[in-house]
C-alpha cells in the first residue's frame, strides 16, 4: 500500500458531462494508452456496468448498486474497499482514496498523461491573413506644462 497519487478535480472546470457509447470511445477521447486500457477492461468485465461519461480529464465507469469509478490519467478511484479493488483490478498498487470515506484507489501500468490531438477535419483550411503591426506613436510631452505635443510640435497651452 502506498500514498495516493490523487489530484484535486475542480469540477467547475471539467465542462459538461458527456455520454459514451462504448469503452473504446472513452479511451479515444482520453487518450487512454494500451497498457491501462487492459486494466480497465479487465475492472470493466468484472463489474456490472450501466455507462461511461467523461469530463474534460477524466471519465466514469457507472456501475449497478454501487459508486461510479473515476479513471484518470495514471489511476482509478471509487473501489468501495481494498478487496474490491483487488478483485477487479489484478496484483496493481492500491492505496486509499480522498475521494469518499473508506473508498480505494489503484495506480495504472503508465501513470504520466497522454494527450490525443484532435482530429484533424478535412475540410480545406483557409488561410489567415494578417495585418502588419504598426508600432503605437509615443507623443512629445511639453518640458513647461507637461501636456502632450501634437504632431506640429508647438504646444496648444504654451504656445
Amino acid at each position: 500500500m502506498s500514498q495516493s497519487p490523487e489530484t484535486s478535480v475542480d469540477q467547475g472546470r471539467e465542462g459538461r458531462a458527456k455520454r459514451y457509447a462504448t469503452l473504446d470511445e472513452a479511451f479515444q477521447k482520453h487518450g487512454t494508452p494500451p497498457e491501462n486500457q487492459a486494466v480497465i477492461r479487465r475492472i470493466v468485465d468484472g463489474s456490472d456496468v450501466t455507462g461511461f461519461v467523461g469530463y474534460r480529464t477524466y471519465f466514469k465507469i457507472e456501475r449497478r448498486g454501487s459508486a461510479a469509478l473515476e479513471v484518470h490519467a495514471g489511476y482509478t478511484n471509487g473501489f468501495r474497499s481494498e478487496s474490491d479493488a483487488a478483485r477487479l483490478a489484478g496484483d496493481l498498487e492500491r492505496w486509499p482514496s480522498r475521494r469518499f470515506h473508506g473508498s480505494w484507489g489503484v495506480t495504472h501500468p503508465v501513470t504520466h498523461a497522454v494527450r490525443v490531438a484532435p482530429a484533424r477535419s478535412s475540410a480545406p483550411r483557409r488561410e489567415t491573413v494578417r495585418k502588419p503591426v504598426v508600432p503605437e506613436r509615443v507623443a512629445d510631452v511639453c518640458p513647461t506644462c507637461f501636456m502632450e505635443m501634437p504632431l506640429t510640435g508647438v504646444c496648444p497651452n504654451c504656445g
